[in-house]
């Protein structure tokens, strides 16, 4: 009986992603159809998500890695079958013998995990990598105050930053990068709308909407930029203190589940099991 589970599971993993593969092929023969026609697309702002993927499989090979695993139906099959097999052949030369719940569990999760857990593992890693950048950004900002002071335009500005900053944070090298080329291109205007379109961050759109008014108006930058990170470091520092405030209210929960219920136990438990020996005499 649980081979027979167990082989139903493993044909459904199976059959559900060929499926996948096949939605993967007709998706891929769309693009291929599309791709001759020259149409440009506006960015969406609030979904500008694949430009940081874009630039961020550059400097993570874990994103690069996940994002190939995806492409790979074929994969995805061979390790599903491969795995369940081997639990399979375990079970029958009695080597581990799987109880009929197990098995079907154990089937179960491997398809959750070669299907959905990638996405999840790839998303979190893009967001520690988005959240990298809020806080590394105050200090290419310094850096940026520190050569306009010292005589260099703002192009030139994003030019060094990207070639020195790597070593600190590569992901703020190449934004600053792509910004000194569409620089060169499009102008210093259009580069910073593109950057503040591009990257859905509150630290990113406050330096580029304060880049954008002091090119516009003709003010001096260096002071504004200073005061710019120190309010970018303000805003950090209090989303830290409202996390450590809001830590006391957490840990009540766990402090009453493991500390006050034991304490009850040990102080009243004696009474109780006194009296409970009374009421039995």
């Amino acid at each position: 009986m649980y081979t027979v589970i167990m082989c139903c599971f493993v044909i459904f993993g199976v059959m559900l992603l060929i499926h996948r593969l096949r939605s993967d092929i007709r998706r891929n023969i769309i693009k291929d159809k599309l791709s001759g026609a020259k149409t440009r697309t506006k960015i969406n702002q609030d979904n500008p998500e694949p430009v940081l993927i874009k630039i961020q499989k550059r400097t993570s090979k874990a994103i690069t890695a996940i994002d190939f695993f995806e492409e790979q139906s074929f994969l995805k099959i061979a390790i599903v079958v491969l795995i369940n097999t081997i639990a399979f052949l375990i079970h029958y030369f009695g080597i581990f013998t799987f109880s009929f719940k197990t098995g079907v569990f154990f089937c179960t999760f491997t398809i959750f995990m070669v299907i959905l857990v990638p996405a999840q593992v790839k998303k979190k890693i893009s967001s520690q990598k988005a959240k990298k950048i809020n806080l590394d950004l105050p200090y290419a900002i310094d850096i940026m105050a520190i050569c306009v002071r010292s005589g260099m335009t703002i192009e030139s500005s994003f030019n060094y930053i990207a070639k020195n900053i790597n070593n600190i944070n590569p992901d703020i090298a190449i934004l600053f990068e792509r910004t000194a080329l569409k620089t060169e291109v499009n102008g210093i205007s259009q580069a910073l709308d593109q950057l503040y379109e591009e990257v859905p961050s509150t630290e990113i759109r406050m330096f580029c909407s304060t880049l954008q008014q002091s090119v516009s108006f003709g003010s001096s930058i260096y002071p504004v930029l200073v005061e710019l990170s120190k309010e970018i470091r303000e805003m950090q520092l209090i989303a830290v203190e409202e996390k450590v405030a809001s830590l006391s209210a957490k840990m009540s929960a766990p402090m009453i589940l493991f500390i006050m219920f034991p304490i009850l136990a040990i102080v009243a438990g004696p009474g109780f099991i006194r009296m409970l020996s009374i009421w039995s005499n």
